[in-house]
């Protein structure tokens, strides 16, 4: 045994028990670094409760769609969050996408969380039908972006903000602020090379205070269900 922390949990998608890492310090990242563990993928919840959720993702996935269509609905999804009153943070995904993230402070399982995805991405796709689909076969998306919303559940995994990726651009999965939502953005402006560099040259992490934030749900929520109706 090299004596880092492993916890044995059930993996809904593997539908088995895996051994996972625990990473909480800076040694263990080094450690999955040093096996030349590329990318760092983490479950949406931490040890200290596993069965809730510490967020809520929306993955956008273009696939064939053009990536200014990812803008859009990254923008679309940023403009219901505001009437939502939720909190709600940016990151490119290091390959092809975007992820929206929506702390949700352990206030909901994972089924919930799924369902509340389920909910957004509807009413996203009601009000960008030309460029938005829940459609998870991808010969009936019509060159749209899909919006995953299956990505939330037990032992779901998503690619960790700073998170290096196999890709020729050796891409880096970035945590943004709103205002860098542009046309100019790409994934691949972000990569093992310059993402140290830009995150010391920002005044201020956009994602400092993001385990910290604590929405009021049951008002979202009761706000979400008079926009669907």
């Amino acid at each position: 045994m090299d004596g880092r922390r492993r916890d044995r949990m059930w993996s809904e998608g593997s539908e088995r028990d895996l051994n996972y890492f625990i990473v909480d310090d800076a040694a263990s990242l080094r450690y999955l670094a040093n096996l030349g563990t590329i990318p760092i993928h983490t479950w949406h919840s931490r040890v200290a409760d596993l069965a809730h959720p510490d967020w809520c993702v929306l993955d956008l996935d273009p696939k064939d769609a053009p990536f200014a269509s990812v803008i859009a609905v990254a923008r679309t999804i940023r403009n219901l969050a505001i009437e939502l009153e939720l909190p709600a943070y940016l990151k490119t995904s290091g390959a092809s996408g975007l992820h929206v993230l929506i702390p949700l402070a352990n206030q909901l399982t994972h089924e919930q969380s799924r369902t509340f995805a389920h909910l957004l991405a509807r009413v996203v796709v009601e009000r960008e039908p030309s460029i938005a689909t829940i459609q998870r076969v991808v010969r009936r998306r019509e060159q749209k972006v899909y919006i995953d919303y299956l990505q939330n559940g037990h032992g779901r995994l998503l690619v960790a903000p700073f998170s290096a990726r196999a890709e020729s651009s050796a891409g880096v999965s970035m945590p943004l602020a709103w205002d860098e939502l542009t046309s100019r953005l790409r994934n691949d402006r972000f990569n093992i090379k310059n993402a140290v560099k830009r995150m010391r040259g920002l005044k201020r992490d956009p994602w400092a205070d993001f385990l910290g934030q604590r929405a009021d749900l049951g008002r979202s929520l009761e706000r979400l269900a008079a926009i669907s109706t």
